[in-house]
């Protein structure tokens, strides 16, 4: 009589099988995590630069043009209603080890809002994966054209160095 069950090569096979599933499905989930991270960084941006828009349409509508200069080094996230959930508060470098990643604080010291990303795998800059992304207020350049009214410069957050995030 022939036993009933698996044999080692059925067992070896399964077990196989399972774990390249499971390697599949873990590449997937660290990869849709990271964009979701990727999502919420960009998310808080947009929101960050809708609110610097209306703090300078504020400046220009009340005939105070020149006060745009003077609010390039606050800090933009106190112009949001609510602060990112990961946001730390007003710092002078902490130390980045100590700290539970994803995080954003605004280095007093520097003038810049810092972002240190938990998921770097897809996340490049010209030296490498870039430990964290700093940000600064700028304005763009007037533009005059002879004839036509004058253009008012136009806030918005960039990066300091440039990096990108591509996941495919």
């Amino acid at each position: 009589m022939r036993a009933r069950g698996f044999t080692l090569i059925e067992l070896i096979i399964v077990i196989c099988v399972v774990a390249v599933t499971f390697g599949v499905a873990l590449e997937r989930l660290l990869r849709y995590q990271e964009m979701g991270e990727r999502a919420a960084l960009e998310q808080n941006l947009a929101a960050i630069n809708t609110a610097l828009t209306m703090k300078f349409a504020a400046y220009v509508a009340s005939g105070r043009p020149e006060a745009i200069r003077a609010e390039l080094d606050n800090n933009p996230v106190d112009l949001l209603s609510r602060p990112p959930q990961n946001y730390l508060g007003e710092l002078y470098a902490p130390p980045a080890e100590t700290l539970e990643r994803p995080y954003w604080y605004f280095d007093r010291r520097a003038h810049e809002l810092v972002y240190f990303p938990n998921r770097r795998r897809y996340l490049s800059a010209d030296a490498g994966p870039p430990e964290r992304i700093r940000f600064r207020v700028t304005v763009t350049a007037p533009v005059a054209v002879p004839g036509q009214p004058g253009e008012l410069p136009q806030p918005f957050v960039l990066p300091v160095e440039p990096f990108t995030w591509q996941i495919e």
